[in-house]
């Protein structure tokens, strides 16, 4: 079949061995460059499909991840970014409420959210330091 590289590399590799183009050293140079020239080009056409498929299938591919990624990640992010800036006022009115001397207790039963009112231990151990320094 035409469309079949192997077999068309077969069929010329068999041509060139037994057609006879001149003996000795010569001959077998010209055979040898005839099977190196015709099979570069199977290789090459096979190279170009494969390149062809892939660009084709690749883009596609790409095209479908990138426009799900926009449409099911940009949402979360954005949320999540909100929720950052609502626990950020929680905080403020956390501390101005405790600078007024209200307690932890008393702020959780507000309605505030643990991290809010609970400094966590790691980023505590900066504002444990300014607080005993003013």
């Amino acid at each position: 079949c035409a469309c079949d590289p192997s077999n068309h590399l077969h069929n010329t590799m068999t041509e060139s061995s037994t057609t006879t183009t001149g003996g000795g050293l010569k001959g077998f140079l010209k055979r040898t460059g005839q099977v190196v020239h015709s099979t570069s080009t199977v290789v090459l056409g096979m190279g170009q499909q494969a390149l062809n498929w892939t660009y084709k299938w690749g883009g596609s591919t790409a095209f479908v991840v990138a426009t799900t990624s926009v449409l099911v990640f940009m949402p979360l992010l954005f949320e999540i970014g909100r929720e950052a800036e609502m626990l950020e006022m929680e905080k403020l009115q956390a501390n101005d409420l405790k600078s007024k001397g209200y307690t932890d207790r008393q702020l959780r039963e507000m309605g505030f959210s643990d991290l809010v009112v609970f400094t966590p231990s790691v980023a505590g151990m900066g504002t444990t330091a300014t607080a005993g320094s003013k």
